[in-house]
């Protein structure tokens, strides 16, 4: 075996190969892994194992330097039409048969993840909801729990469904299993572990519904 000398230009010339070989490799860039089906304008950064996955993009939708990270078969994000997805967001799917969808006029202000891991789960997120920043949506806990006498797994991934008109606030957090009704809003570092009934506002660790039978619009107060 030949040693290479770090620092030498052989040693930056393979390094160089190696780099263009990785971004070929899982960066995507004949869209062989991702399919990508776009009628709005996206700029996205994307690392890809696996194959059969898709991208759809709707009318009048920006992703605007977004990070899509799929590791599997047959996964799929739909993004609605009037969507705008903000800097350093994520898209993480992770198994197979997995989905993402984003109904219509949605927005996402930066640096919000969206993780769907496990094999046929599903984030399904519906019309004119509003997420602000550092929000984290996920269906696992990433890492297995198992009872200790037993030997059997305790948490298995869940489904995470965010009804219509749903506000989030900054540093939210909708672990796996919940559902968000239509209506609602998550308070600033909420950390939703159970179901949120329609026109309520959750707020705490975790959270807890504070009001009831409320509405919220887009305007700016000031």
């Amino acid at each position: 075996m030949i040693a290479i000398v770090k620092g030498t230009i052989l040693y930056w010339w393979l390094k160089f190969i190696f780099e263009v070989f990785n971004s070929i490799k899982y960066k995507d860039i004949f869209h062989a892994k991702l399919k990508i089906t776009s009628h709005g304008a996206i700029h996205i950064n994307k690392y890809i194992i696996g194959s059969k996955n898709s991208l759809y993009v709707g009318r009048g939708s920006m992703l605007d330097h977004v990070n899509i990270r799929i590791v599997g078969y047959n996964n799929s994000i739909t993004i609605g039409e009037n969507v705008y997805i903000g800097k350093k967001c994520s898209l993480w799917l992770e198994g197979n048969n997995i989905s993402i969808t984003i109904g219509n006029r949605c927005s996402f202000t930066h640096d919000t993840q969206l993780c769907a891991q496990e094999n046929n789960c599903k984030i399904d997120i519906g019309t004119d909801c509003m997420f602000s920043h550092h929000i984290n949506v996920r269906t696992s806990d990433s890492h297995l729990i198992y009872d200790k006498q037993t030997g059997e797994r305790l948490n298995f991934s869940q489904d995470v469904i965010i009804g219509n008109h749903v506000w989030i606030a900054p540093e939210a957090k909708i672990m796996k299993g919940c559902m968000i009704g239509d209506g609602s809003i998550i308070g600033s570092n909420a950390i939703v572990t159970k179901d949120v009934p329609s026109n309520s506002l959750a707020v705490g660790i975790p959270a807890k519904i504070v009001k009831s039978n409320i509405s919220w619009k887009r305007d700016k107060l000031f």
